[in-house]
């Protein structure tokens, strides 16, 4: 599979995804950042929640880990090898839904413990009602155009600009530098993956492996946001 001369074979009918991870070789790194990732999200949310003080920023902090370990098993299933294709089409539905669970998850314990009234209820809803969209779009028995995933989950990431005037009055300058950063994080990375591009080796670690490098940092980076935000 990993040899110049791979001829793809692909079954028609597949979804975009399942075309495109047919359509090339396999790199060897291939869902291997997300798998180590699995465990160690455990850990870390299991130290999140400990953390955090009982009651609703507790329950923010559970939220998050259990948003960020999901998307981490989510991805370290589809990626472990090449399914049959029907299980495969499941496996990738499962894991954008949970790409979507995660981005709310990560909205929870901020609106929780930084924000009230209005603007919190305001961050809860659109995040939720977002993601609940995009996991029944998943859901649903088509597949989806080509990007419209990608759009869906930047777009989605990009809730918490509605209420950016409290999240500023409300934040410290850290955790506004380190949100920044996730942001950019993930942005950068949906870009890459859209482009599909810088892709240094194709038989051992593509641009993929570039898009779960940055998801990883960001999914840690936000653990220290949550970690601070709940304890402040």
């Amino acid at each position: 599979m990993d040899q110049p001369d791979f001829q793809p074979v692909i079954p028609p009918g597949v979804s975009p995804s399942i075309e495109r991870m047919l359509s090339r070789p396999r790199p060897r790194w291939r869902g291997v950042i997300h798998r180590v990732a699995v465990p160690c999200s455990l850990v870390a949310g299991a130290v999140t929640i400990a953390y955090a003080p009982a009651g609703s920023d507790r329950f923010g902090a559970a939220v998050y880990a259990f948003g960020a370990s999901l998307m981490f098993i989510a991805s370290a299933l589809v990626h472990l090898k090449h399914w049959p294709v029907p299980l495969w089409e499941r496996l990738f539905r499962f894991d954008h839904a949970a790409i979507f669970v995660l981005i709310a998850s990560g909205a929870t314990p901020v609106a929780i413990a930084a924000l009230s009234g209005r603007s919190q209820s305001l961050m809860l809803w659109a995040v939720w009602i977002g993601a609940a969209v995009g996991v029944g779009l998943r859901l649903l028995p088509f597949h989806p155009p080509k990007g419209l995933m990608n759009t869906l989950f930047l777009v989605l990431g990009w809730v918490p600009v509605l209420v950016a005037a409290d999240l500023y009055r409300a934040l410290s300058l850290t955790v506004l530098v380190l949100i920044g950063v996730e942001a950019l994080l993930y942005s950068a990375g949906a870009l890459m993956l859209g482009a599909r591009w810088p892709n240094p080796s194709p038989h051992v670690f593509g641009y993929h492996e570039i898009w779960h490098v940055l998801v990883t940092c960001a999914v840690a980076v936000h653990y220290v946001v949550v970690v601070l935000i709940t304890n402040a």
